[in-house]
């Protein structure tokens, strides 16, 4: 039997998932649940709250039965990227013949249309989306604009407004690309609230919840209403559930702008207009959001310059998007599993054509050159933020060598 596979950041865990699991749970009595887990940085260009060990404990104790990590390179990347990578990622698995995912429409025939439309690109859409990119437009802007022209009174263009439904045509995109055989199971998320940072409803946003702390104030007892209470206690019970912000890595930023300003011009997600704004700036402000503000405009939306600001940070560039392209799966990294579901790591290593990744210790020696040259890079993305943990709460987090693989 196979099983259903689903790409998350649980940045945090909370009852909006909970309802999903318990959804699939239902309509797949027999199958488990295989998650696709963003490592220590999120789509958004940010890093992650929590350290990637806690939120997998969060994950398992939400209800799924097995996590694996999301390819470091792609967790905060484009909307496109994020999605091929953990499509081809769970694909990859053997185990997975079903991707879930939550969306504001659950019309599955609407979604694969806007899939199909933006995989194929027919002439009369590519000549709107043309024509709305020479306006200036940001291009999310521009295909909102193409698809409303080339389809008046469908309301097609309703569907681009809300980014989980952007991810879900993403996700069916790449299973269409690469003619995967995997199917899609869509539920309607009960709350439209992505945008909203109100956490007076049980079931909220991540963004609200991470909005009620900032750096040097929280208290997880606000979030007793949004959260499992299982997850919840794992949260409070485990020492290392401090966040960290992006402020926390701005001197990071800083310096490699000041010191290496000329390479920018190179890094993934940059552009021509963002790099040239950066070098023209007489001095930094004093925050990572003050920055993203002064560089956003009308061309570059403010998550693709977090995301080219984050790139800047670890040092990620065009060149080495090009080496590891996200459809290609180079190994598969097991972060946590269920007691009663280890079988699936057993049965995942049977049918996977590359390597499953259980102990680092071990990668360099059932991994190509090139693809340990990969791993080295996440673990070394990893050590940064260990590194600003460490900086801001003095406690050190195990290291790749020293995390095992999480059963509960």
């Amino acid at each position: 039997m196979k099983h259903i596979g689903i790409i998350a950041e649980y940045n945090p865990f909370h009852n909006g998932h909970a309802y999903q699991f318990s959804q699939i749970k239902k309509d797949f009595p027999d199958k488990k649940i295989v998650i696709c887990l963003s490592g220590d940085y999120v789509q958004r260009g940010e890093p992650c709250i929590f350290p990637k060990s806690l939120r997998c404990k969060c994950t398992l104790n939400g209800g799924a039965d097995l996590v694996i990590e999301t390819p470091i390179l792609y967790s905060s990347a484009s909307s496109e990227h994020f999605a091929t990578a953990g499509v081809m990622t769970l694909y990859k698995t053997g185990i997975v013949d079903t991707i879930c995912f939550g969306a504001e429409c659950n019309d599955k025939d609407k979604l694969i249309f806007l899939a199909e439309l933006f995989l194929n690109e027919p002439d009369d859409y590519k000549a709107a989306l043309k024509s709305n990119l020479s306006l200036g437009l940001s291009f999310p802007k521009a295909r909102y604009n193409a698809v409303k022209t080339c389809f008046p009174g469908k309301n097609y263009e309703i569907i681009l407004e809300s980014p989980n439904n952007i991810l879900a045509i993403e996700y069916i995109k790449a299973i269409r690309k690469f003619k995967l055989p995997l199917d899609i199971h869509i539920i309607k998320r009960s709350h439209d609230n992505h945008n909203i940072l109100s956490t007076d409803d049980n079931i909220c946003s991540s963004s609200a919840l991470r909005n009620t702390f900032t750096s040097d104030n929280f208290d997880y007892n606000s979030w007793n209403n949004n959260i499992p209470e299982k997850v919840l206690d794992t949260i409070k019970d485990s020492p290392v559930s401090k966040p960290l912000f992006l402020d926390d890595f701005y001197s990071y930023l800083q310096y490699k702008l000041i010191s290496d300003i000329e390479s920018i011009n190179g890094i993934f997600e940059m552009t021509e207009e963002l790099s040239n704004t950066i070098k023209n700036l007489s001095i930094m402000p004093s925050s990572f959001n003050e920055l993203i503000d002064i560089l956003s405009s009308k061309h570059n939306t403010k998550a693709r310059v977090r995301r080219a600001l984050f790139n800047v940070i670890l040092s990620r560039s065009k060149q080495l998007i090009k080496e590891y392209p996200p459809e290609n799966v180079y190994y598969i990294r097991l972060l946590g599993v269920r007691n009663n579901s280890t079988h699936l790591i057993k049965d995942m290593k049977e049918v996977c054509d590359v390597p499953v990744i259980n102990k680092t210790s071990l990668a360099k020696n059932i991994l190509s050159k090139s693809e340990f040259q990969l791993f080295l890079r996440e673990i070394y993305e990893n050590k940064l933020y260990r590194q600003v943990f460490y900086n801001k709460y003095g406690i050190i987090l195990p290291n790749d060598y020293e995390q095992s693989v999480i059963i509960l």
